[in-house]
């Protein structure tokens, strides 16, 4: 089975045109980032490495890729601006300019005032009331309480 590797990995800088990349088998893949790890230092090389070689499982890749992502998106996103600075956020000013034009009668008033004096809590309080007054004695249960 092959693998395609960035001669120039990416996070240094590397594109995905053709002539950076080279099919290697698992072994030499797992050799290359090993390499590129002595040389450079990168811990993404590092973990692929050691997800190459069979030293880590999958979980562990996932667990190591995202704490290392972290560390490195944590000190750059320092300093840096929000994307919403000073954008206005709240309402659609037409959606509101709409609403005020908007001519609500009598009857959808009523049903309205109607609407929000709606028992919200108990969709049948003839059923809980029936529950509360439930004989729970004859219930059969196992030792540990179970329902049986």
């Amino acid at each position: 089975m092959k693998h395609k590797h960035h001669i120039i990995p990416r996070h240094m800088g590397g594109t995905d045109d053709p002539d950076n990349i080279v099919e290697l088998s698992v072994e030499e893949h797992a050799a290359a980032h090993l390499k590129l790890y002595e040389e450079h230092g990168n811990e993404l090389d590092r973990v692929a490495y050691e997800a190459l070689s069979g030293m880590v499982t999958k979980e562990e890749v996932i667990q190591q890729v995202l704490s290392e992502a972290g560390k490195r998106g944590g000190a750059k996103g320092k300093g840096k601006i929000p994307w919403n600075k000073g954008k206005k956020t709240g309402p659609c000013p037409a959606v509101a300019e709409a609403n005020r034009k908007r001519v609500i009668t009598e009857e959808q008033r009523e049903r309205m005032r109607a609407a929000g004096k709606k028992n919200k809590g108990r969709k049948r309080p003839d059923l809980a009331e029936r529950n509360r007054n439930k004989d729970m004695t004859k219930v059969n249960r196992d030792i540990n309480g179970r329902f049986v």
